[in-house]
């Protein structure tokens, strides 16, 4: 498994960028250039403008709503990194291998669900502590319902797994 050490540093460099897209979402919203190239990040649902005219309150209300998305995020990556090792010292159908597996794969499920929700989550905060009116934008693209779908299947093949682990311990005692 010679793609494993690759793979973990491009897990590293995702995880960074995540972080990165975070603090640029909410503290840098109007951007920085890049190599000539002007980049704008933005939280889901808002302008840079609008992000920049925020009061601390808000801003941190916001930021504080949308923090869980980048913990489960870096959680499922730190399990998806146990993971790989485990792969790379053999460990194919170990119970921790396997743990592992389900652990990347809820948090995973539970980033994107809570990246589904946190325009919701924001704005009734926001109605609730800020006394702000208006509509409350929620939106779910295709994207994250196939990456929802891919985090489930991950539960069928951690089951599988352990199912494979059962049979070859209760296999052992007949050979």
């Amino acid at each position: 498994m010679k793609w494993i050490p690759v793979f973990r540093l491009a897990l590293l460099a995702f995880v960074l960028v995540q972080a990165a897209y975070f603090v640029m979402a909410w503290l840098v919203p109007h951007g920085v250039v890049l190599a000539g190239v002007q980049m704008v990040v933005t939280p889901k649902w808002l302008a840079a403008d609008a992000v920049a005219a925020l009061a601390p309150g808000r801003l941190a209300a916001g930021m504080l709503v949308n923090a869980p998305v980048v913990l489960l995020t870096a959680y499922a990556a730190w399990r998806l990194d146990a993971l790989l090792r485990a792969l790379q010292q053999g460990a194919l159908f170990a119970a921790a291998t396997i743990g592992h597996l389900r652990a990347f794969a809820g948090a995973a499920l539970g980033a994107m669900a809570w990246s589904v929700l946190d325009t919701l989550l924001r704005g009734l905060a926001w109605r609730a502590f800020f006394g702000i009116d208006g509509r409350v934008n929620i939106g779910v693209s295709s994207e994250e319902l196939l990456a929802m779908l891919v985090c489930l299947l991950f539960f069928v093949i951690a089951g599988l797994m352990h199912e494979g682990r059962r049979l070859a311990e209760e296999n052992e005692g007949f050979i």
